[in-house]
């Protein structure tokens, strides 16, 4: 299929869509989702598996240890093992009672709401991308096959075996999350995320009439965050941010147990396993200590190989084709995208335009990504790229 033939009458088509992405977006963004909340993801997938069902697909549920699942979806008369992967998550941020105090509205050519932005615009702009292609016949040479979990906020826990095995069969993967920036950046490497849990053991003792038969682990754990605290390097990267702290119980008492919980942020692979070896080796400082320091790496990076290269300037192809001027640019936060593009052609931030993931200020742009539906449409037709490479 050649993209140029049909760009013009996508993009009108699509802005002429607005109407139906408005009304499924606004029931999905009254959904409330939060992660580990899995009433609410079955009630959302159950929506969603019904709109799918309109545009020729097949739907398979798979049920969650501690979230609402996943869903898998191919059209109707599938038959094949490979294709291109659309991919995106239900679950939010946001706690159950937001809607009260954020409600889902529009000004103009903005809307706002818990989740809309990060990222259930992005899954309705699939369902409308979808419509247009049924409406004019229009059948991608890469079969589309969609796979939505409810746990990508909290760490794909119940996802990442399931979708990783089915990454390993695509041909490339696009991830609808939301862009980047206010100019709408297409996410072409993302930093890799980790966490590390700290815990220290000292002996408790009087702190008046006895502190010198007392090791305190508040006081060790100071020492350990500025070993962490050191780690930062904002050259190459590198972000080590000890979130939280705890430990101790009265003022009049040396401290016994302390905790603090590590979020690392990673621009390579080098630095991944640098990083983690060098947490993973800390010693303690106070005579009498022990430390324990549990955790790893558990998103790798996004980086832009050749393969995620050849996708990224298939897009400004197909941006140009719909007068679209394409950026590109680096997320500090992973995504499930981390995980398929260890093993396949990975674009992200095909999602919606907007701004203030995880913030109050969380909004999406309505024309802007309206357009990024043609964008999104495009991009399903053009033929394979055979991009399996490294």
């Amino acid at each position: 299929m050649n993209v140029t033939e049909v760009a013009s009458d996508i993009l009108q088509q699509c802005l002429s869509k607005e109407e139906q992405f408005l009304s499924l977006l606004k029931r999905m963004v009254e959904i409330e989702t939060p992660s580990g909340d899995p009433e609410s993801h079955k009630k959302l997938f159950k929506i969603l598996e019904e709109e799918l069902h309109e545009v020729g697909y097949k739907t398979e549920h798979f049920p969650g240890k501690k979230s609402g699942g996943q869903i898998l979806a191919k059209p109707r008369n599938s038959k094949k093992s490979s294709g291109q992967l659309l991919l995106g998550h239900v679950d939010t941020v946001w706690p159950k009672g937001t809607l009260k105090k954020m409600p889902f509205k529009r000004d103009g050519n903005v809307l706002t709401g818990p989740g809309i932005y990060d990222m259930k615009s992005g899954i309705a702009m699939m369902i409308v991308a979808f419509t247009v292609l049924k409406e004019n016949g229009l059948i991608p040479e890469l079969e589309p096959v969609v796979f939505l979990d409810s746990d990508e906020e909290v760490g794909s826990d119940d996802s990442i075996e399931k979708l990783v095995q089915i990454a390993k069969s695509m041909e490339r993967v696009y991830v609808l999350e939301p862009s980047l920036d206010p100019e709408g950046k297409l996410k072409t490497r993302r930093k890799g995320s980790g966490h590390y849990d700290v815990h220290i053991s000292g002996r408790s003792a009087h702190a008046g009439i006895e502190p010198e038969k007392g090791r305190s682990a508040i006081v060790e754990l100071s020492y350990i965050i500025q070993k962490l605290n050191e780690l930062n390097d904002t050259v190459k990267g590198v972000s080590v941010n000890v979130g939280t702290i705890g430990g101790g119980t009265v003022s009049n008492v040396v401290a016994a147990e302390s905790i603090a919980s590590v979020d690392v942020r990673v621009s390579t692979k080098k630095d991944a396993e640098r990083i983690d070896k060098t947490i993973k080796s800390i010693e303690p400082t106070t005579p009498g200590v022990t430390l324990e320091i549990t955790g790893e790496m558990r998103k790798l990076p996004m980086v832009q190989n050749d393969r995620n290269r050849t996708l990224w300037f298939a897009a400004k192809e197909v941006g140009s084709e719909l007068n679209l001027e394409l950026e590109q640019g680096i997320s500090g936060g992973g995504s499930d995208g981390s995980y398929t593009t260890q093993h396949t052609a990975t674009l992200d931030g095909l999602g919606a335009v907007g701004g203030g993931a995880h913030s109050p200020t969380e909004h999406i742009l309505l024309k802007e990504t309206l357009e990024r539906i043609a964008l999104l449409t495009g991009m399903l037709l053009l033929p394979g790229q055979k991009t399996n490479g490294k």
